[in-house]
Parts: structure tokens; C-alpha cells; sequence
């Protein structure tokens, strides 16, 4: 079964606490963008193993870190977001072997982090 973008960042948004002023439109991108990695990773790459609760943990990680608030989570169209990045991340016209070695590579190592 393959995973949504909108079970990702839902289910991240759920495990969040803010602390600092509410998601701005390019970091909701930012986020957007980087599920929608975790998600052609497991959908397209053979990663389906990934486990979801390690992914949800890597993307509050990951706003943590640049110390973003998801309080307006809500607020914001994360889904359609979510769904442009993923189709965004799939329209690139390079073979998928290629381009799932690259992202692994530049974000598997996010997931360390966070076991």
C-alpha cells in the first residue's frame, strides 16, 4: 500500500509542540518538499520498510532544528502542498534508479537522528 503525503506531515503535525512563531509559506514548502522525498522513497525506490513513526520523527526533527513552529499546520494547505512536491520530486526527468540513489543519499542520513 503506498503512503500519502498527507499521513506524513499529519501525522508529524499531531507529535509537534510549538514553541516560536507559526510556519511561514516557505517553510511549509520546506516540509513539503522533504515528505514528499520520504514518500517517493517508499513508494518508488523499494524503502516501503521505512518505518512511518522514524519518518514522522526525522520531519519534527528537521523543523525543530531550524526552529519552526507547526502550530498553523491547519491552517495551511499542507496536503496540496505535499501532493505538488510529490509530483514535483516524480516529473524529474531522470532515470527513478538515479534519482533514488541521490535522494537517499542526501536524506536516509536524517533518519539516524532520530531512532
Amino acid at each position: 500500500m503506498k503512503i500519502g503525503v498527507k499521513t506524513l506531515l499529519l501525522g508529524a503535525m499531531l507529535s509537534f509542540s510549538a514553541n516560536s512563531l507559526a510556519l511561514s509559506e516557505p517553510e511549509a514548502e520546506d516540509l513539503a518538499d522533504l515528505t514528499a522525498v520520504f514518500v517517493f522513497l517508499k513508494n518508488d525506490c523499494g524503502y516501503q520498510n521505512l518505518p512511518n513513526v522514524q519518518i514522522r520523527r526525522a520531519l519534527i526533527f528537521f523543523a525543530q532544528q531550524n526552529k519552526w513552529d507547526l502550530s498553523n499546520y491547519d491552517s495551511l494547505n499542507m496536503n496540496q502542498l505535499g501532493e505538488e512536491s510529490y509530483k514535483d520530486l516524480s516529473g524529474i526527468k531522470i532515470p527513478t534508479e538515479k534519482k533514488c540513489k541521490a535522494l537517499a543519499h542526501d536524506s536516509l542520513n536524517l533518519l539516524a537522528y532520530v531512532k
